[in-house]
């Protein structure tokens, strides 16, 4: 991993842009064997949804997003999320609503 004078992660980062329901891939998988760790993300819905972040959990919980609705996983020097090796990270939305925002994230053994 990269560092910033040597002490800080330099992490990677990606627009949340998408608009349809169901699975949406927010960062590829990575064909080098490497998982997505997401350190950081913020997002913004235009409508109300249900979304659900899979990573390598075997039964993601649903969050209920309103119209306008905001969330926010800050950096707490632990992973929000770590998906399986060569594996997308993906948000699903059970409606179809914009949904914006960005994901700060580095790839890892």
């Amino acid at each position: 991993m990269q560092t910033l004078f040597g002490r800080l992660p330099v992490l990677l980062r990606a627009p949340i842009n998408f608009s349809g329901s169901g699975d949406n891939t927010i960062v590829a998988a990575d064909t080098n064997g490497n998982r997505i760790v997401v350190q950081r993300l913020w997002l913004v819905c235009a409508g109300a949804t249900n979304l659900t972040f899979k990573d390598n959990l075997s039964s993601p919980a649903a969050i209920p997003m309103g119209a306008n609705g905001g969330l926010t996983f800050d950096a707490t020097g632990e992973p929000w999320f770590i998906t399986d090796p060569n594996t997308a990270f993906i948000i699903n939305s059970d409606s179809s609503v914009q949904v914006s925002g960005e994901i700060y994230y580095s790839l890892a053994k």
